[in-house]
């Protein structure tokens, strides 16, 4: 991993390891095409998967360049990063893609994750789990019972964060939004009970009113914003 000297001149790789970088290098990403995010609506399932791959895959691995350097600071539990191939399950309709940090090497839905998603109305970076995984139900008791939940509520009011739960739909939505709180993490359990497939923390841009932010090297830095904000509460999760 590169080493960056702050202006204190500390370089970062001395610094204790959940110290946020002082000083991160300009950003490798430069923004999603306006136009790219108009191919979530082709009907075609396959030319559809194929124009959301070469769309925005180029752009999530620099901006997982960028964001990574910024959590991946324990060489004891590294990230790893991932990308979708968006063809699993078989039958799959793809309707956003994503990027994903997580310390597991494989089969990283099974965990939290670091995620940036890609929808056609809005782009979000967040701290999110599949709700089906089994290690959800361990989340949710450390969450109620171990304390878990007020980091949760105090990393969400000191970066005004937003917790969602997301309910399946059909395509071309795919998900939909149907409950959001700024401070109730408990309720939010609650949704998840009743209809949630995906629960997170995090920030979303939502579109076209924040395309002058997606589409420029300025998401970088918001990115980094949010994942530096919740790289202390995934560390905290087992």
């Amino acid at each position: 991993m590169a080493v960056y000297v702050n202006p204190t001149g500390v370089r970062e790789d001395d610094l204790p390891y959940d110290r946020p970088m002082l000083l991160r290098p300009p950003p490798r990403f430069r923004g999603f095409p306006p136009e790219g995010f108009e191919v979530f609506a082709l009907r075609d399932r396959d030319e559809r998967r194929h124009a959301i791959l070469s769309t925005f895959h180029p752009a999530l691995r620099l901006l997982s360049e960028d964001v990574l350097p910024l959590v991946d600071t324990d060489p004891a539990a590294p990230f790893h990063t991932h990308l979708p191939r968006l063809d699993w399950p078989k039958g799959y309709d793809p309707f956003c893609t994503w990027l994903a940090l997580s310390r597991l090497p494989h089969g990283y839905q099974a965990g939290p994750q670091l995620n940036v998603g890609i929808h056609a109305d809005y782009v979000a970076a967040r701290l999110a789990w599949d709700t089906g995984a089994d290690a959800f139900g361990r989340f949710e008791f450390r969450c109620r019972i171990g304390g878990l939940g007020t980091l949760l509520a105090e990393a969400a009011a000191a970066s005004q964060l937003n917790f969602r739960v997301y309910a399946a739909a059909p395509w071309p939505a795919g998900s939909r939004c149907v409950f959001e709180t700024a401070s109730d993490w408990d309720q939010a359990f609650v949704e998840v009970a009743r209809r949630g497939v995906w629960w997170e923390l995090g920030r979303v841009w939502k579109l076209p009113e924040s395309l002058d932010v997606v589409t420029t090297p300025t998401l970088s830095g918001l990115v980094g914003d949010v994942f530096e904000a919740l790289a202390p509460v995934y560390r905290r999760i087992d």
